[in-house]
């Protein structure tokens, strides 16, 4: 089974380069690929800082139903999260 790998490469001498590449770059990987970078790069971070994959909190704290006067049908839920 053969892989196909595009690589994309740049040399810049004598001035800090820009970042019209890198720009072109990701704009050219798509919505999918700069989430999906962007992801493994929060893992990875959170594997040196903590020794563990990330997860995300959702603890509902509070949740109660209130009538208030703004409320078009004076039934608002409330729902408090840490």
């Amino acid at each position: 089974m053969s892989s196909v790998s595009n690589w994309s490469s740049r040399l810049v001498v004598g001035q800090y380069p820009d970042r019209k590449f890198d720009i072109e770059f990701w704009q050219k990987q798509g919505d999918e690929a700069i989430f999906s970078a962007a992801w493994e790069m929060i893992e990875l971070a959170e594997e040196m800082k903590h020794g563990r994959k990330p997860e995300l909190q959702r603890t509902v704290t509070c949740l109660k139903r209130i009538a208030g006067p703004d409320s078009p049908t004076a039934d608002s839920l409330t729902v408090a999260v840490r």
